[in-house]
């Protein structure tokens, strides 16, 4: 009963003329779900426009890495060498001044062979002829400006001596002093790996020799165990002392278990070098694709389902974001929640 002078609208259920809210259904006409939606806000077509100019650029960087990926990037000593090289192209711990040091002893290794056949040769064969060309290649490798025209200059000179050398055997000795010279000459940093042999007068190159047959012993045995590999280390650390000016290791990493570390790095190297290249092309899109996908999640975060309409494809899983989100789940340690790769 509504009392005299009473103003009927103040009271919602008599000016409705509506049940109250808990006598309502939920679904149909009149119901909760359908005055929640009505209360929903249009979201702006400026919005829908901006998301789906995002969404077709991040669905062509997904299609490539999902063309990308691959199974031999969930091997889980795969994923422990790119938080490796991760940490060493950081300088994180005691990978801090490393990087530099084990691409040189990658190097050295490498070219371990040519080092031995070109000190070999200037031994052997000491012809006026032959050290001429031997005193030039030494005045070259002391100019690393002149780097880049080194092999031109080699076989300019060898061109003119090859005729003033009386025997097969030593014109053939230096056809091959030549071919081992043009080798490292498609990489600078060999030559300048041979120029620091030559400084420092370390003409034993037979412990390279003994270091790659370490890791050739590494790689088929435990490689993930560095206290193995330090006690391996303490048995040969003149081997590895000797090369340390050569590889620029800087004095206060002369110690068994950096060694060890490069060692480890090396020999995961070997394993993975491949995979590895495939897999930062695989992060190289993501990054790409991560800018995209930013706008997405900006766009969910100011326009939420609770409180806009939104249109079923907003509403659809992100392509890439499986990929995105299992890289990033395996390279965050999960005790301390420290990221192995960036994707901004």
């Amino acid at each position: 009963m509504v009392k005299s002078g009473q103003d009927v609208t103040s009271n919602p259920q008599v000016a409705s003329k509506e049940p109250p809210w808990w006598n309502r259904p939920i679904t149909g006409e009149g119901g909760l779900l359908d005055d929640l939606f009505k209360s929903k806000e249009d979201l702006p077509e400026s919005v829908v426009t901006l998301r789906n100019k995002q969404l077709l650029d991040l669905m062509v960087f997904a299609k490539t890495a999902i063309a990308i990926d691959s199974e031999k990037f969930n091997n889980e000593e795969f994923i422990a060498f790119v938080k490796i090289k991760y940490l060493l192209i950081k300088g994180i711990g005691d990978y801090e001044g490393l990087n530099e040091s084990i691409n040189l002893l990658q190097l050295a290794i490498r070219a371990k062979d040519s080092f031995i056949a070109i000190d070999q040769t200037e031994l052997r064969y000491r012809g006026y002829k032959q050290q001429e060309v031997y005193s030039f290649v030494e005045s070259l490798l002391s100019q690393p400006d002149q780097y880049e025209e080194f092999n031109i200059q080699v076989m300019e000179k060898l061109r003119d001596a090859l005729p003033q050398i009386r025997t097969d055997e030593g014109k053939r000795a230096m056809l091959a002093y030549g071919k081992h010279l043009n080798y490292l000459a498609e990489n600078p940093l060999c030559l300048s790996l041979l120029s620091r042999f030559k400084r420092f007068q370390l003409a034993d190159y037979s412990v390279l020799k003994i270091i790659a047959e370490l890791l050739q012993g590494l790689e088929q045995a435990h490689i993930h165990n560095l206290n193995n590999i330090t006690k391996i280390v303490n048995d040969h650390i003149n081997d590895f002392r000797a090369v340390k000016t050569i590889i620029n290791l800087p004095e206060e990493k002369d110690d068994p278990r950096i060694y060890a570390l490069m060692m480890q790095c090396v020999a995961l190297s070997h394993a993975h070098e491949i995979s590895y290249l495939k897999f930062d092309e695989l992060m190289k899109v993501l990054r790409k694709w991560y800018r995209n996908y930013k706008v997405l999640q900006k766009i969910a975060g100011e326009y939420p389902s609770s409180r806009y309409k939104l249109p079923k494809e907003f509403l659809e899983a992100i392509p890439g974001e499986d990929i995105f989100l299992k890289y990033q789940r395996w390279l965050t340690d999960k005790q301390t929640g420290m990221v192995y790769f960036e994707f901004d």
